[in-house]
């Protein structure tokens, strides 16, 4: 921290911290990779500005390099069209989320950091203004001081020399002498009090080069009016994008972790940017906060041609044997004044004594004012010109850049380059996750065992909700349901005979109002070529005790349940004997026969079913059509 203190009204003097010290040790090398001989902090030097180049060169290196590898590794992956084994996602996607935690607290070090340098900034700028106002309130007392002499003293004088003056004291010869002498005293005085006060005038207030340190303050303020928006609103930025894989992992979105690739793409390039940047001003300021002097006293030499013994006088302040280099001017300046006041006493009583006061006013009035001014305005001179409170200041300027402004800079360096280096991990394992998600498929529950769909043609992959029960998932590659050969006793086996007895043969038609009626067939229907087997027919359950009105489709074999035991009032087929059934799939091709055929409605309709929709019975669930084609 600050180690610049005030013992026995003694200021110490500023020294290196820590930061300071590890960052200089940077080496500084040239094109060539020499190293310079002079690593002081020389920014009108080539050299030194090509070193912090090449410093500054090795995160965005490094980023070339990170960019190469992932382009290499997206591309292999992207064309690996032959893994399409399942693999699991938790794991990998628990480290997603446990590193994007990590990476939001390697930014959070990046807003304090931030924090830091912005309030390290202000500081700064706060000493520097301090030290702007002393030096303009001595400029401004220095060019009082002479304008109080000379347009004061100097004219209201004059005035009364010229004048009132002139006339002789007849009643006393020797007091108009003494009078006389006084005045050319006084013009003596003025003229030596203004070239001893030019000598500090013409170093603080050159008309050509003055002094002037305001605008470094207003350009730093003005820097961070930008800097530390646009700092915040990065960190914040790259936050969001952590958050997204975050809720991307927790939820299994596909199209999120995709978004985070891009951002993250764009995040390493910036974080790696902003690590190029911060690096190469971390070190130039350590550079110039190891030792911080010696560059400042050649600043001052070169812009306001200021002398080593002035800066040095003001900038080494606790060194006793420095003078001060003003003193000698103050001193005659000093003298002056004094001899000043002494001699315009003495005229203002002789004046006053020997003329009226209308020969005297205004001018001997003005002129005893303006020589009390002098000599207020000497010793507040006296006091603007010592180097205490302006060396205070610069020592709390140099604590605020080089104490906390370079820990903040340094503490954004280190989150910039590990949330780069998160990052990085982070679009390569969320990139090595989403390429492996595979698109969602329609899903099925199977609730009971079935023979002829067993749980073997089911895949239970596939993601099966992470909340609930697993959802099995009808494979795709199950075309047709299993054939069954026609049994005896059916159509298909030239059989008429029911449970019970001849069956009429019947044919359940759906007529236009919607409702199933029963027709005659004129015989055993002509067989379609292919068809016999591969479509399936209506399940017979409803054979009971009563009338036999039970219809076995022909061409097919039963399909489900076996038969229940005859019992009295058991059937299926509802209270009037039409089939309750439930269809499955579509009518086949045998619906654009039937409907070529319902002009005449005495013939018979092709096919197995008469142009029906093949049914089931109501324990089957109702299968798509997609699964047979």
């Amino acid at each position: 921290m600050s180690v610049t203190h005030v013992t026995h009204h003694i200021q110490s003097e500023y020294q290196p911290t820590l930061w300071a010290v590890l960052l200089h040790q940077v080496p500084h090398v040239n094109i060539t990779f020499h190293r310079l001989e002079d690593e002081r902090f020389r920014p009108d030097s080539e050299l030194y500005l090509e070193s912090l180049g090449i410093i500054g060169s090795v995160p965005a290196a490094w980023l070339i390099l990170t960019l190469i590898i992932l382009l290499i590794y997206l591309l292999t992956r992207c064309c690996d069209t032959k893994n399409n084994k399942k693999r699991k996602s938790r794991p990998i996607r628990c480290c997603l989320s446990f590193f994007s935690l990590v990476c939001c607290s390697a930014l959070g070090a990046g807003f304090y950091g931030n924090h830091v340098f912005h309030a390290g900034a202000e500081q700064f700028s706060q000493s520097m203004v301090h030290m702007d106002r002393l030096v303009q309130h001595a400029q401004k007392q220095v060019k009082s001081f002479n304008d109080v002499l000379q347009k004061e003293v100097e004219h209201n004088l004059n005035n009364l020399y010229d004048g009132a003056f002139q006339a002789d004291i007849k009643q006393d010869k020797a007091a108009h002498y003494e009078l006389m002498e006084n005045s050319d005293f006084i013009f003596y005085n003025v003229t030596d009090g203004l070239k001893a006060m030019d000598k500090i005038r013409l170093q603080i207030y050159d008309p050509k080069t003055p002094i002037s340190i305001g605008p470094i303050p207003k350009s730093v303020l003005n820097a961070e009016v930008l800097r530390w928006p646009i700092t915040m609103s990065l960190l914040g930025l790259f936050s969001l994008f952590c958050l997204l894989l975050f809720i991307g992992a927790i939820v299994h979105s596909r199209a999120t972790l995709i978004v985070f690739s891009v951002c993250g793409l764009f995040s390493i390039i910036l974080l790696w940017l902003l690590a190029s940047i911060y690096v190469t001003m971390a070190v130039a300021l350590a550079d110039f906060c190891y030792k911080p002097t010696p560059w400042v006293q050649l600043a001052l030499n070169h812009s306001f041609n200021l002398s080593e013994d002035i800066s040095k006088y003001y900038l080494r302040c606790n060194e006793h044997s420095k003078q001060n280099p003003f003193q000698n001017a103050l001193r005659d300046s000093q003298r002056a004044v004094f001899d000043i006041e002494d001699s315009v006493k003495r005229v203002n009583a002789i004046a006053r004594q020997h003329y009226r006061e209308n020969q005297l006013n205004p001018s001997l009035a003005n002129l005893v004012e303006a020589s009390a001014n002098t000599v207020t305005l000497m010793g507040d001179l006296n006091n603007s010109l010592k180097c205490d409170p302006l060396y205070r200041f610069y020592n709390d300027a140099l604590v605020a850049a080089c104490d906390q402004g370079l820990f903040g800079l340094f503490v954004m360096l280190v989150s910039a380059s590990i949330c780069a280096l998160f990052f990085t991990i982070l679009v390569w394992c969320n990139s090595h996750t989403w390429i492996y998600f595979k698109h969602k498929g329609k899903y099925v529950k199977v609730e009971d065992q079935d023979p002829y769909m067993p749980l073997s043609t089911i895949d239970r992959g596939g993601r099966g909700g992470s909340m609930g029960a697993p959802i099995y998932q009808r494979s795709r590659t199950i075309h047709t349901p299993p054939q069954t050969p026609p049994y005896h006793g059916t159509l298909n086996g030239h059989g008429t005979m029911g449970a019970l007895g001849p069956l009429p043969q019947h044919g359940h038609i759906i007529s236009k109002n919607g409702t199933m009626e029963q027709k005659p067939l004129p015989g055993p229907p002509t067989l379609h070529a292919g068809v016999g087997y591969g479509h399936i027919g209506t399940l017979n359950r409803g054979v009971g005790m009563g009338p036999q009105t039970g219809f076995i489709n022909p061409g097919h074999g039963t399909l489900g349940r076996p038969p229940k035991p005859s019992m009295q009032g058991y059937s299926t087929y509802g209270n009037n004997g039409a089939a309750a059934t439930m269809t499955l799939g579509r009518r086949g091709h045998y619906a654009s026969l039937r409907a070529a055929r319902t002009a005449d409605a005495d013939l018979p309709l092709l096919g197995p079913n008469q142009g029906q929709y093949a049914t089931l019975s109501k324990g089957c669930k109702t299968l798509e059509s997609s699964d047979f084609y």
